[in-house]
């Protein structure tokens, strides 16, 4: 890659508290940022932000804010506007959304250029009088699918500076990752990668395996990922625990080798009910296998793309247990097909293509 210029110094900002993808997103981006531009991570204290940076070994700095309120909070203020200075920060790109209504404060006067990611749909509109004060500190939006570009569009405040971008993340795929071709030919191997929470699809994915069990293919589904205990994890119990084949079932939990389970897979079985742009999905198709999931939000982008993949009309079970059965019958064409998909991962999610598309954006 030939890059022309350095911007000059970024601040990636995620005070959120959560333990998701977004988070994740805010480390990975400011690591590959930090290849054109000194980069400094804001994170809150104690936060699995931090967490994911500390235990990590990444070019770039990291400063923690303590603060108790997500609304507004003038300690935040100022510890922000502080660290700005310090690095002599001038473009910022902010994860999140409620902590925007004190860092308007923490901009004011210091001529930034401030974009504001967003990685996940939003559902109430922020168009009233105070909202668009907050966001006339905002340069451009950027989203990381054509799906949430679109939902940004009809939610954010309508400013004089209105630019709105599609910038899709990047992956550091390991040429040395292959699909292992060891695997049990007698068994069909589908795994679900994702934090079991309502809307992830677990236990659309659990039911869907019915129409195999019927028709006494013999198969394993995996589902990989983390759980915070809520209601959604008991209602997952109960339907692994009541189906005829829950010997086939296999509740992983969270895992550090996410790769070791889809190298393994012939089917990426991932029926959520939506998505901004799924890393694991991703990496799903890096590995050639075969996607299954419903339709809508980001995953009809796929197919725009060329991508080889198989969608379902969205929170149809019975329909999904059909297709999955359908690509059981077909398993060894479905495998031929879906390896076009490691070549086009490679092109859309390439850290090149996304480094020179931010070095549009970046003073």
């Amino acid at each position: 890659m030939t890059v022309n210029k350095k911007t000059r110094p970024v601040a990636v900002i995620c005070f959120s508290s959560g333990t998701g993808g977004m988070e994740r997103s805010a480390v990975r981006l400011a690591e590959t940022l930090s290849k054109i531009s000194e980069v400094t991570l804001l994170c809150k204290k104690g936060s699995f932000t931090q967490r994911l940076y500390d235990e990590g070994d990444y070019p770039y700095a990291c400063e923690t804010v303590s603060f108790m309120s997500r609304t507004f909070s003038p300690s935040m203020l100022f510890q922000v506007r502080a660290i700005i200075d310090k690095r002599d920060i001038k473009n910022v790109i902010f994860f999140g959304a409620s902590e925007l209504k004190t860092l308007y404060f923490s901009f004011l006067g210091k001529n930034l250029n401030v974009t504001v990611w967003h990685g996940t749909t939003k559902s109430r509109p922020k168009r009233d009088a105070f909202h668009r004060l907050v966001y006339s500190c905002v340069n451009q939006h950027v989203a990381i699918s054509k799906h949430l570009e679109r939902n940004v569009k009809q939610i954010a405040p309508i400013t004089e500076l209105e630019n709105y971008r599609v910038i899709r993340p990047s992956f550091n795929f390991d040429e040395n990752d292959k699909p292992d071709d060891s695997n049990d030919a007698e068994c069909l191997n589908i795994v679900h990668v994702g934090r079991v929470a309502q809307g992830k699809g677990q236990v659309d994915a659990v039911k869907a395996c019915h129409g195999l069990h019927e028709a006494g293919i013999r198969f394993s589904l995996s589902l990989v990922g983390g759980s915070e205990g809520d209601d959604y994890m008991n209602e997952l119990v109960q339907a692994v625990e009541s189906s005829p084949y829950k010997s086939s079932i296999n509740m992983e939990g969270y895992v550090e080798d996410v790769n070791s389970y889809l190298k393994k897979a012939d089917i990426f079985l991932f029926p959520s009910s939506g998505e901004g742009m799924p890393g694991s999905y991703i990496e799903a198709l890096h590995f050639g296998l075969i996607c299954v999931s419903y339709d809508n939000t980001v995953f009809p982008e796929f197919l725009e793309m060329g991508f080889y993949v198989h969608i379902v009309k969205n929170k149809d079970i019975a329909g999904l247990s059909k297709e999955l059965h359908g690509v059981a019958s077909d398993i060894i064409n479905e495998r031929s097909r879906s390896k076009v998909n490691i070549d086009l991962a490679k092109k859309y999610f390439s850290v090149d293509r996304e480094i020179n598309e931010w070095l549009e954006l970046l003073d």
